[in-house]
């Protein structure tokens, strides 16, 4: 099958060299916090690792008991799990970053065929309010919000850059809820790969002078969706270009104001720095529709991955869960990769059919402490397995749709007193 399996030797790549990582002296130093791990422990710093990336959202005494299953040589011993608590308190979730990190590194560092929209490549920029565990520590440090009986529940505020067209997280954040989207999004832009024609889509939260100088002066190029009150949205024709702004003692941006009509009426208007000999008119609301993919994804984890269903109440527990299941997400996308290869060369129907995500997830979690610690070539074998039963077990592709799926997991205050928690 020519172009299936592709990824697997970058998926093997970045599962070896995070496992390097993790049980490197240096990785451990620079992230225990304070005296953590400098004693010998029943529970080592890289087994903790092992065990958060492995975790799953069942009692804490299931998790633990399948973590060691997990193990075919050396056992961790059995612990309770307050002392597994305050094990993990003792870990910065910095260490779940660095591994995300690596993994998008190695990505684009190594993949040959990245997927392009008319030349360009397509990023999206969205954040999205996440529910955590209630407690005073939790409220202390992330804010949140009274709901309509006055009680005032934790969140937290989310923000990803996405790369819509290869499935794949390229930065993440996660702050306090009232942190503001638009300089999370400044903060996105360090981590832009470094290739040609970019182009960045942002919804109505985003649009302001400020954003629009800082993407022009980094070179960036942006699509942003604006609202009717927009001072310059309202143009009389469906394409034009207009000076930004009108500011005394600035120098004024050339801007394009693009408008067009939706399917349910209304009126779509959009404010870019793609000008005419880059991007033709009729090509934006193709690309606008582009971003839905950063939608879709937000609703993959807090559905599929069960982002807010936290095992923990600790602030750095939860960061930890947090970013662990961001590197878990570009894993199952590698995989997804591969898979969708070989579906697109085997299958010939009425409908176009995917691997199923849900099901590669549960894969990699469940198998993520083997093909971490195994050798290169027990690790690609197990991936080339994964790849090949996933590919037999699919989903119809509803490019076209208009109404939300089915929320397995709604979000329920007091989630977490459902369950046996750390």
């Amino acid at each position: 099958m020519r172009g299936a399996f592709m990824n697997t030797n970058i998926l093997t790549s970045i599962l070896k060299s995070s496992n390097e990582r993790i049980t490197s002296e240096s990785f451990c130093a620079k992230h225990r916090i304070g005296n953590a791990f400098t004693r010998s422990r029943k529970l080592s710093f890289q087994n903790l690792i092992y065990f958060v990336l492995r975790s799953t959202h069942k009692s804490i005494s299931i998790d633990y008991s399948e973590f060691m299953d997990s193990f075919q040589t050396s056992i961790p011993p059995f612990i309770t799990k307050q002392a597994l608590s305050k094990a993990r308190q003792g870990i910065s979730h910095e260490a779940f970053l660095e591994l995300f990190r690596l993994s998008v590194e190695q990505f684009y560092g190594q993949s040959t065929d990245l997927h392009t929209w008319n030349g360009f490549r397509i990023y999206a920029i969205d954040g999205s309010t996440i529910q955590i565990p209630e407690s005073a520590e939790n409220y202390n440090v992330f804010g949140g919000n009274p709901n309509k009986t006055g009680i005032i529940s934790p969140l937290a505020s989310a923000s990803i850059l996405y790369d819509v067209l290869n499935d794949v997280i390229v930065d993440v954040s996660l702050n306090p809820y009232r942190y503001n989207e638009r300089d999370s999004a400044k903060e996105h832009i360090s981590f832009l790969p470094d290739f040609p024609n970019n182009i960045i889509v942002f919804d109505r939260g985003y649009p302001s002078e400020d954003m629009f100088r800082f993407l022009n002066s980094n070179g960036i190029l942006f699509l942003m969706r604006i609202p009717k009150t927009f001072k310059k949205a309202i143009l009389k024709e469906k394409d034009s270009m207009f000076d930004y702004p009108a500011s005394k003692n600035k120098d004024s941006l050339t801007l394009r104001g693009i408008h067009f009509p939706l399917a349910d009426g209304t009126t779509e208007y959009l404010v870019t720095n793609i000008m005419p000999h880059q991007l033709k008119t009729e090509k934006f609301p193709e690309l606008y529709h582009l971003r839905w993919g950063i939608e879709s994804k937000y609703r993959e984890f807090k559905n599929r991955f069960e982002i807010e269903a936290f095992n923990s109440v600790k602030p750095v527990s939860i960061r930890q869960e947090f970013f662990a299941t961001m590197y878990l997400s570009n894993l199952t996308a590698i995989v997804k990769r591969d898979a969708d290869s070989i579906v697109s060369l085997d299958i010939n129907n009425k409908h176009n059919y995917q691997s199923n995500r849900s099901y590669i997830l549960n894969r990699i979690k469940c198998n993520i402490v083997f093909l971490l610690i195994t050798s290169a070539n027990a690790c690609g074998k197990k991936i080339f397995q994964i790849v090949s039963e996933a590919s037999k077990i699919l989903s119809v592709v509803r490019s076209d749709r208009k109404f939300g799926r089915y929320r397995k997991h709604t979000r329920r205050r007091y989630y977490n007193h459902m369950k046996s928690c750390i």
